[in-house]
């Protein structure tokens, strides 16, 4: 526990709040390729990979 002077000279700080999703706030220009701060909630996830998978052998009829 801090003394009264202690906190006179060094105040607590509070906590800073960190985005849970920054990549949905950011934009990107590619006509001037430049990034911009842009709130965009409808923005989704890009699929990186789409491919099908064949099932494990014991499962197969």
């Amino acid at each position: 526990m801090p003394t009264i002077n202690q906190l006179v000279r060094k105040p607590r700080k509070s906590k800073v709040e960190k985005s849970k999703s920054p990549a949905l706030n950011v934009g990107y220009n590619s006509h001037k390729k430049v990034q911009t701060n842009v709130s965009s909630p409808q923005k989704r996830g890009v699929a990186t990979r789409v491919g099908t998978m064949t099932p494990k052998k014991p499962n197969s009829a």
